[in-house]
């Protein structure tokens, strides 16, 4: 990632090499298998250059993912008109895909690079998390907007109790649950109950 490269300029064609190694290593083995030495191997590439130019493992693989070799699992959020129940047929796909282990231990590197120098953060949340976050609290915003949901609640709040829950549980390791139906009606309860005064 940008902050953490020194060194002479790199071969663009080792680079991309690297990068490509490193997505395909971890969708085979999972990322905690992964070694830095063996992202060498498979891109033919010295172990020293890989770190003239990334600081460590995570950042290489945030880069995987930020240039497109390595894809994380779309969270779109449905659109039936009901923000209850789409909601809720989020979360619990959401949660599922967060429980699978090798989603899990990409987001780990990501948060893990996130750490990083302050442009680094900037160009994960806009590749990783702006893409899931941004479309979430439109949706909110446009309920509130329709009336159909009061400002009691900010559409921010929400969008963030909901994310940070489901990361949460991923990062601390903790058991998903089936549905995070609970949360969302405590969330929307306030909101609801202020709609019902207007």
């Amino acid at each position: 990632m940008t902050g953490t490269r020194t060194g002479r300029p790199r071969s663009e064609a080792t680079r991309l090499a690297i990068l490509e190694a490193a997505a395909a290593l971890t969708t085979e083995l999972g990322y905690d298998h992964v070694t830095i030495d063996a992202i060498a191997s498979r891109a033919g590439a010295g172990k020293q250059t890989i770190y003239r130019w990334w600081s460590a493992k995570p950042m290489v693989v945030a880069d995987a993912v930020i240039e497109g070799f390595l894809r994380l699992p779309a969270l779109d959020l449905p659109d039936t008109g009901d923000l209850s129940a789409d909601l809720k047929a989020w979360t619990t796909t959401s949660a599922a895909a967060m429980g699978d282990s090798r989603f899990l231990q990409v987001v780990r590197a990501l948060v893990t690079a996130a750490t990083g120098p302050e442009q680094d953060a900037s160009r994960l949340y806009e590749h990783i998390m702006r893409p899931t976050y941004e479309p979430l609290l439109a949706r909110l915003r446009r309920d509130q907007d329709a009336g159909l949901l009061s400002t009691a609640v900010s559409a921010e709040s929400v969008a963030d109790a909901l994310l940070g829950t489901l990361l949460f549980r991923a990062l601390a390791r903790l058991p998903m649950p089936e549905t995070m139906a609970g949360i969302i009606d405590a969330l929307l309860a306030p909101t609801a109950a202020a709609g019902t005064d207007c």
